[in-house]
């Protein structure tokens, strides 16, 4: 009886075992597949023995422990380093450009090359030797990446316009000597191409990507690759040499010319600063000249974190020393060697700058020196046609790049340097330049740069030109990334305000409408100057980044220009405050302290980083503004500063002034924020150079518009506009009600003038009335919106929505009962004028010309109307997704023009029954005139609704349909039409009298 529930229990964990595996196996397996010993299976170790002999025969003790072997694959490994292939007959690999012929940039085609270790076999570590394995990646891109990892153990290649890379699997040994470290491979790789087909169709390949399949390739195992690696990392013991050869005969098809490989030891490795004799010689006695800043420098406990963060920035190349930009020497950059095919670019410091990478640093309690820091990097010269994220990653030393170590000293508040140019490896041979690194404590209109810096020559044996560069502060960096920098070390040191007063004194001219607008319109303004959230909150307002036109207009089309004004100081704050950061009680006490006022309405320190693009604004594309902000009239009035261009003069790099153009002045005006829930926020802009018409640095006057500033939070706004428009509604559709009224009225006194009322006229206003009811559209006039912003209505009527709704509907239901009742009035005098003998049948009045007439008339309108929404639409002012939609929205706008020109049925119907009485009061149809014309002025001047959160700027299409211009031709026509009747009427009177 025992055993059936022992078999139970078994049978139980037998199915718990099986269930248990199921879930561990996939595990297992995918742990197995990440186990770099099945990826290698070294099964070529005598040969690489064979042909690696020469080097292993000089390969000393390892001496790994633990730490060392783990961290060796990771230090052994590069990315982005460069190649280059001796001159030959045998390429290595197809290229096929994706630029035009004409393209002179050769400075962003590329030969790039990683290599990653995949596995270090520790399980048969040998006294001198260890099995290591890894794939290489080396291509040929103007702008596109490299394969971060292979996707299986073999061999491949493919091309597409633009890039070509191989990827080849190797596997050798790793020895050490007494100088440095080095691995001996072979591969086995795959061949793009050969010469020694006679016929290309004949090719073994199909050159491959991710989108076009590949037939089998030619593959060759007679690769071999040895890398040669530096012991330790220092300024000029960096660099890792590789060389690449195919061990085949010259006459294989299969055969390349050797492949020479250079990077450099990257961040796995701890930097040796170890060159304190070429520092010295480099730096002693002091050489930077530290009239170039008016500043001091941060605190040295703050200066590594800094300097670390300048990682991958790029530096603008300001100029070198007497460069007048025809000289010669123009065409240098500093100690960098570039190409002669390079140097023959036209404005080769506008196309080029300077990248900081793998910076390292130690601060001074770490050497025991308070005070002063050892800092090291690597300067790379990069095409601004240059993919930056491959530039930030690239580890190639070469004439382009410049190694640099040296010691920055607070009491001396700059940073000295040596730099090595290229592949410097023996001691102070290729290491005769200076880097002057200066870090300024605080801003102003002519010094907004964060970082600038200083290459020359250390001797004459070797010398080059000084070059300058630097890296400009903007809003978004202080913002951003150097936002603890900024907060808590830079200030701004307004010295303008004075100018800039002048300006708006000039400007200021008191008269009724500047007194209206301070009374009645609210700029952006800040309530207390001392809340460093309000001034965070205005300088939001006061920046702007959108797209506008110059005025006057230049020509029928004109080009489109973007402007962006992006604020950096407003009074005594510098950037933004952001709550969620931590702010020190010590830094708001240095806001509210400094503040220049505390009143509402007083004016405020700006200043500015402006752009404008354009190919007509290349001369002033960037401005440095600073000035004095009115809230009372939402005005800017700004002293501007532009660095001077080089082919205009030459350049004093130690004095920043005088490298710039500060007589120009700027005007920005800003909208009201009190119209905001009828005209959306832009701004006026107006530039002008205080220079004499003969300077060289003179410049015509600018005047832009803005398009639309989306602001953060229209709610307000919004719901404002939503009930003045339900009010506005109802006031119209209260008044046509009146004006029905008093018609009917008029038609009790003036029986006889009844049959010649048009039913067409009053055929036309019906439909206004009762369509809506019908398909619960909008009533009178549409929401005006673009089009990201229809989530905004979705949010559900209020109660007190709900009442204006329900109010206007029967309002409209009223005005189209009363419409029917003159309709019926007019119908019952024809029939009753038809029935009293000895009336003529002819001088009965009948609406069936009067209908053909008038819908001629609007068939012609409507082509018309049509073919201009054709041009918008091909122009892209207006979008539509569909043709049918063209055609819904084209009869749905067109009916509300059939319905402003009411009175043309009645025009054409007086004309055709020679009418000889009065049958329309003047206050129903000026007074139906005069609200159209109120309706057709209010659609015209209100802007669309905007989505801050989805508005797409330019990309964004309004539900616009008529234009302004063509607004004011619709409402002149309503007042001919108007003035027509009028004086048909009269004519009437004066004939009855006679």
């Amino acid at each position: 009886m025992d055993i059936l529930p022992l078999a139970h229990h078994l049978m139980a964990l037998a199915f718990l075992m099986l269930l248990l595996g199921s879930f561990i196996s996939p595990f297992s397996d995918f742990e197995s597949s990440d186990e770099p010993s099945n990826i290698c299976n070294y099964e070529r170790l005598s040969e690489v023995k064979r042909e690696c002999n020469s080097f292993l025969s000089s390969a000393s003790k390892l001496k790994l422990d633990i730490e060392k072997a783990y961290r060796m694959s990771y230090a052994l490994s590069f990315r982005y380093g460069d190649w280059v292939q001796e001159a030959g007959t045998s390429p290595l690999m197809p290229f096929e450009d994706d630029m035009g012929k004409n393209f002179s940039d050769s400075g962003s085609l590329l030969k790039l090359v990683s290599f990653s270790i995949m596995d270090v076999d520790f399980s048969h570590l040998h006294e001198d030797e260890v099995r290591v394995c890894g794939y290489l990646s080396i291509g040929i891109t103007r702008n596109r990446t490299l394969s971060n990892h292979a996707d299986d153990w073999s061999p491949s290649f493919w091309k597409e316009p633009g890039i070509s890379e191989l990827i080849i699997p190797f596997e050798g040994l790793y020895i050490e000597t007494e100088g440095e470290r080095l691995m001996c491979f072979l591969g086995t790789s795959v061949s793009p191409f050969s010469e020694g087909f006679s016929d290309l169709l004949e090719l073994p390949m199909a050159y491959s990507s991710d989108f076009y399949p590949q037939s089998p390739l030619l593959q060759d195992d007679h690769v071999m690759l040895v890398l040669r690696y530096p012991q330790t990392l220092s300024l000029t013991s960096r660099v890792i040499h590789g060389e690449m050869r195919n061990l085949n005969q010259n006459s294989n098809p299969k055969y390349f010319d050797k492949v020479y490989i250079s990077s450099q030891l990257g961040y796995y490795s701890n930097y040796q600063f170890v060159s304190e004799k070429l520092i010295l010689e480099a730096c002693n006695p002091y050489p930077c000249q530290d009239g170039l800043i008016d500043g001091g420098i941060i605190k040295d406990s703050q200066f590594c974190k800094f300097f670390q963060g300048l990682s991958a920035e790029m530096f603008d190349i300001v100029g070198s020393s007497g460069c007048d930009g025809t000289e010669e020497h123009c065409y240098n950059l500093g100690p960098f060697v570039l190409g002669n095919e390079v140097k023959r670019t036209n404005g080769i410091q506008d196309k080029f700058r300077i990248m900081m990478n793998d910076p390292h640093c130690i601060p001074g309690d770490k050497l025991s020196k308070l005070g002063s820091a050892k800092a090291s990097a690597v300067f790379r010269v990069v095409s601004s046609q240059e993919n930056l994220f491959i530039a930030e990653q690239r580890s190639g030393l070469s004439g382009m790049t410049l190694s640099a170590e040296g010691t920055w000293n607070f009491s001396s508040r700059l940073l000295c340097m040596v730099g090595c140019v290229g592949l410097a490896e023996t001691g102070s041979d290729g290491c005769n330049s200076r880097i002057c690194l200066y870090f300024p404590i605080s801003l102003s209109i002519t010094q907004r740069s964060i970082f600038v810096g200083t290459i020359s020559s250390i001797n004459n044996t070797d010398s080059h030109n000084l070059l300058s560069f630097r890296k400009v502060l903007r809003p978004p960096d202080v913002l951003n990334k150097y936002y603890d920098y900024s907060s808590s070390c830079l200030s701004y040191k307004y010295s303008k305000i004075e100018s800039a007063n002048i300006l708006l004194k000039r400007n200021e001219n008191f008269n009724l409408v500047t007194f209206m607008k301070k009374s009645f319109l609210k700029y952006p303004c800040v309530e207390d100057t001392n809340n460093i959230t309000s001034l965070s909150q205005l300088s939001d307002e006061l920046s702007f980044d959108t797209s506008g036109l110059t005025n006057p207009l230049p020509n029928a089309h004109p080009p489109k220009v973007y402007v962006t004004m992006e604020i950096l100081s407003l009074g005594s704050l510098l950037g933004r405050h952001w709550s969620f950061r931590h702010f020190s009680h010590k830094e708001e006490s240095k806001i509210l302290t400094n503040s220049d006022s505390t009143k509402r309405g007083q004016l405020l320190n700006i200043s500015a980083h402006f752009t404008l693009s354009g190919e007509s604004y290349v001369h002033i594309s960037v401005l440095y503004l600073e000035g004095l902000y009115n809230p009372l009239l939402g005005k800017a009035f700004l002293i501007g500063c532009r660095d001077i261009p080089l082919s205009q003069g030459p350049m004093n790099i130690t004095n920043p002034e005088s490298r710039m153009d500060c007589l120009i002045e700027a005007k920005v005006e800003y909208s009201s924020k009190t119209t905001r829930w009828l005209i959306n926020p832009t701004a006026r802009i107006s530039i002008t150079s205080q220079r004499d018409v003969e300077d060289t640095l003179y410049f015509s006057p600018i005047s832009i518009q803005t398009f639309l500033i989306p602001y953060s939070d229209n709610s307000k706004e919004f719901i404002f506009r939503q009930n003045f428009e339900e009010s506005f509604r109802m006031l119209v559709l209260s008044a046509s009600i009146a004006c029905i009224l008093c018609q009917l009225f008029f038609m009790e006194k003036k029986v006889d003038a009844i049959p010649f009322i048009s039913l067409t006229m009053l055929g036309v206003q019906a439909p206004g009335y009762v369509l809506p009811l019908v398909t619960d559209g909008a009533i009178l006039f549409k929401w005006k919106k673009f089009q990201y912003s229809d989530n905004l209505l979705d949010s559900g009527k209020t109660m007190w929505l709900q009442v204006f709704d329900c109010t206007l509907k029967f309002l409209s239901l009223t005005a189209f009962v009363l419409t029917l009742r003159l309709c019926q009035k007019v119908t019952k005098a024809r029939l009753k004028l038809c029935t009293s003998p000895p009336r003529n049948l002819r001088q009965i009045p009948s609406d069936r010309l009067v209908f053909l007439s008038s819908w001629t008339v609007h068939i012609v309108g409507f082509v018309a109307v049509h073919f201009i929404h054709l041009k918008k639409t091909a122009d892209g002012i207006i979008s539509t997704h569909h043709k049918l939609s063209e055609w819904v929205t084209d009869i749905d706008e067109y009916m509300g023009l059939v319905q402003d020109f009411f009175l043309l049925p009645q025009i054409i119907s007086n004309v055709l029954w020679q009418t000889q009485v009065k049958p329309l009061r003047e206050l129903y149809y000026i007074g139906l005139t005069l609200l159209r014309l109120l309706v057709r002025a209010y659609d015209s001047i209100r802007d669309p609704v905007l989505n801050p959160y989805l508005h797409k700027g330019d990309n964004n299409r309004s539900s616009v349909f008529f234009s302004k211009s063509e607004d004011i031709i619709i409402m002149t026509i309503l007042v001919v039409l108007a003035v027509t009747v009028h004086v048909q009427q009269g004519n009437f009177n004066k004939s009855l009298v006679k």
